[in-house]
């Protein structure tokens, strides 16, 4: 995915594609000028840290 802002999210964002590391694909926002492997690896952060018992939304 290119590296620049994708259109729609807040000033100073930018949307990326990520795989989570259960293989499903998502979009997050990060902060406009990060770069895919950041993306990829805070999408892996967040995935574990939902994935922990007792953080259900519930």
């Amino acid at each position: 995915m290119p590296e620049e802002s994708t259109p729609g999210g807040p000033l100073g964002t930018a949307m990326r594609k990520v795989t989570f590391p259960d293989g499903s694909r998502g979009i997050i926002l990060v902060k406009a000028g990060t770069s895919q492997e950041d993306a990829d690896a805070l999408a892996a952060r967040v995935w574990a840290e939902r994935s922990e018992p007792g953080s259900s939304d519930e």
